[in-house]
């Protein structure tokens, strides 16, 4: 009795053994679809990094823009109280208008700015996420070529 048990077990740990393993031709076709993955992972990475870049040039433009508003508004402050200075009440509120409006366009720009940094986070989230995968996919595809 106590062998009857012994070698069912072992006929039945070799076959599952023989059912667990795998046959070259579906290692092949594994191999495959893995390669399949890591060719759409690399074009996903491609395409982040390329997204990245152009977040990262609007923010600087942005930055740029921030700075030239800054700079007029300034400006303006500085012949506003000039104007106020020689009497020319007129003047001074057309520069303080000036101002203003460039007040809005810093404010506008700040807003875009905070939009593309946002851009520039999800874009770096988004491509180590795919870096992660790929390497996950190219030691699966490693793992089944050496089955081959």
């Amino acid at each position: 009795m106590h062998t009857k048990i012994i070698s069912l077990t072992a006929l039945l740990a070799f076959t599952a053994g023989a059912a667990m393993a795998q046959t070259p031709a579906e290692a092949v076709q594994d191999v495959q679809q893995y390669n399949q993955d890591v060719h759409q992972l690399n074009t996903d990475i491609r395409n982040n990094r390329a997204d990245m870049k152009k977040d990262e040039w609007d923010a600087a433009h942005d930055q740029r823009d921030i700075n030239r508003d800054d700079s007029l508004r300034n400006a303006d402050k500085a012949r506003e109280e000039q104007d106020l200075r020689d009497g020319n009440l007129k003047g001074a509120a057309y520069w303080n208008k000036q101002r203003k409006d460039e007040n809005a366009e810093i404010r506008h720009d700040r807003k875009d700015l905070a939009h593309s940094e946002r851009d520039i986070r999800n874009d770096r989230t988004r491509l180590a996420k795919d870096a992660k995968v790929r390497h996950h996919d190219v030691a699966k595809r490693n793992r089944a070529a050496k089955k081959i």
